[in-house]
């Protein structure tokens, strides 16, 4: 199977390179700013790039995890990142439905307001802030310019990651360092392991379905929460994880406080639970992917 990833270099798009490699399938990556080998160029804002791309590459299927994810800075810059995260998801999108691949987008739970989640697929989408409308404008764009694809809405997400970007990584290195860290008390959602995302992925293309799934773990805690177990179970200094509540951090994008989603859909579909995360850090524990 003939596979594409826009945005391979990323949290996501790297696990995804990993599950597809594993199971035989011909990858092709891109990357943006994160240069990395065997990876191609592309800028989603260029949709003749993007075309001539998936012309050239054929895929059957393309993984668009690619998205300017920093909450803050799109609210900050909400035209200039309107152009890469929903004109440049729009360029694959087109671009997709001429040669037939399907497209698999990456969504967010930020699509939802947080105040009565964990939320399933039939909840009413109400975004607070710039990234969240942007997510679920891509969201109705895709639905309702083609049939052959996957939404799949993901959260909080950790694991190894080259530019030891996300939250897990970070929260890690300022423990080790002997640093105090502040983190939300009142931002609920769902864990989710990057590497479970990945393999969730390919198995919905196994099973040939489409449509929106939720893709989270199944447990539901706050950032708090969540930090606090991390330094357990790696033997870091909980005292320096400080509590707080989020307008105390003064930040710029409103989040949704009470999110996180449910996964029944996904369980049903493919058979297949992913982890919690006390057995998801102890995987990566085992695989001396932290440390």
């Amino acid at each position: 199977m003939n596979i594409l990833i826009v945005g391979a270099s990323g949290l996501v798009g790297s696990h995804l390179v990993m599950a597809c490699q594993q199971r035989g399938w011909n990858v092709v990556g891109t990357y943006h700013q994160f240069e990395q080998p065997h990876l191609k160029p592309l800028k989603i804002t260029d949709a003749d790039a993007v075309q001539a791309l998936i012309r050239e590459t054929q895929p059957q299927v393309v993984f668009l995890p690619a998205f300017r994810s920093n909450v803050d800075y799109c609210e900050q810059n909400p035209e200039e990142t309107y152009q890469i995260n929903v004109v440049g998801s729009l360029n694959v999108a087109k671009s997709c439905k001429e040669v037939d691949a399907k497209l698999v987008f990456y969504s967010s739970d930020y699509v939802f307001n947080g105040e009565a989640g964990p939320y399933r697929e039939v909840d009413e989408p109400e975004p607070i802030c710039v990234y969240g409308r942007q997510k679920l404008e891509v969201e109705q764009q895709i639905a309702q310019l083609m049939t052959n694809y996957l939404i799949l809405r993901v959260t909080v997400v950790y694991g190894h990651e080259a530019q030891g970007k996300n939250f897990l990584i970070r929260l890690i290195s300022t423990l080790q360092n002997g640093q105090m860290i502040r983190v939300p008390e009142d931002q609920v959602g769902s864990p989710t392991l990057v590497d479970d995302i990945a393999e969730a992925s390919c198995r919905l293309i196994e099973a040939g379905v489409t449509g929106l799934f939720h893709v989270a773990g199944p447990d539901v805690m706050s950032r708090y929460e969540f930090s606090l177990t991390v330094a357990e179970l790696l033997g870091l200094e909980r005292d320096n994880i400080l509590p707080v509540i989020t307008s105390e951090l003064e930040q710029l994008a409103k989040r949704p406080l009470k999110a996180g989603m449910v996964c029944d859909r996904l369980v049903e579909t493919i058979n297949w639970k992913l982890k919690g995360v006390v057995d998801a850090l102890n995987h990566l524990k085992n695989s001396e992917s932290l440390g």
